[in-house]
């Protein structure tokens, strides 16, 4: 695969190893006619709540989508430090919503807009509303297991092995509504789950830590529903998060294929290709 540098790097001379391939991942020669790679600095707000803290000193190992690496091992340049020994740097997919849901979508046609907001998963019955995960365990332990694959790939044994009583504790617990997680829920008109988003939260940043709709029921565009019932719940909080991150721009068995998979979807819906840095003390 061919790398063009992306349209918009860095700049600075601090952070000019991003316009080498092996420090930083770039744009393909097809994606930087349309994309330009710009860069996101992450931080958190101070907070007194114990837990939060916790999650505050702890946000930046978290897994990232179904790599075993770490999540800055990923994705995320930490500045300053020992470039020559930095992980090499992929790109993010990010989605910014900050200005709120018509300004999201004033990005669609018509004809688009009735996709993204999940109107024909409404028309058929299913809604969709936050969810306390442990409350659902047993939804998603099925939901996950309705299908032997996603993406082309064997069921991830994180995924895979967890019990169908698992308590979630990971989500709860945040008394800080900066730090706390972001989870929703698409139910069929029966009333079962039938597909999650599970998003954690430290301050403008939303990590999509799960999301996964039932095999059965994906059809009906449920992942629709779900995605613009999450956009929802974002833009309601207080301080609205202004960067929700997909993982990787380029994923899923064949990368760097704009046409498949996760890869076809992130672009639907209007992710964008980003560097995520984290700045000193953060």
């Amino acid at each position: 695969m061919m790398f063009a540098l992306a349209k918009k790097l860095f700049g600075s001379d601090e952070l000019s190893f991003l316009a080498d391939a092996k420090r930083a991942q770039q744009l393909t020669t097809a994606d930087s006619a349309t994309y330009s790679a710009d860069r996101i600095f992450l931080n958190h707000p101070p907070t007194i709540d114990p837990a939060s803290k916790v999650k505050a000193d702890n946000w930046i190992s978290w897994r990232a989508a179904s790599y075993p690496a770490k999540r800055h091992s990923e994705y995320l340049c930490i500045m300053p430090g020992d470039l020559k020994k930095s992980p090499k740097i992929l790109l993010s997919a990010v989605l910014d919503i900050s200005n709120g849901l018509d300004d999201y979508l004033s990005r669609f046609d018509s004809k688009q807009r009735y996709d993204i907001m999940g109107k024909k998963a409404k028309a058929r019955g299913y809604t969709a509303r936050s969810i306390v995960p442990r409350e659902h365990s047993a939804e998603i332990h099925a939901i996950i297991h309705s299908s032997d694959s996603r993406q082309g790939r064997d069921i991830a044994p994180l995924f895979n092995e967890r019990p169908a009583d698992y308590p979630f504790t990971e989500y709860e617990g945040y008394t800080d509504a900066n730090y706390q997680d972001i989870c929703v829920g698409v139910f069929s008109a029966s009333g079962d789950m039938v597909a999650y988003l599970l998003g954690k939260r430290v301050g403008h940043h939303v990590q999509y830590d799960e999301i996964m709709g039932h095999a059965e029921h994906l059809d009906n565009r449920i992942m629709f529903l779900l995605h613009y019932a999450f956009l929802e719940s974002c833009v309601s909080q207080d301080t609205i998060p202004n960067c929700l991150n997909y993982g990787a721009w380029y994923s899923g068995a064949n990368p760097f294929d704009p046409n498949g998979g996760l890869n076809f979807w992130k672009r639907k819906t209007r992710f964008t290709p980003a560097y995520l840095i984290a700045t000193p003390g953060q």
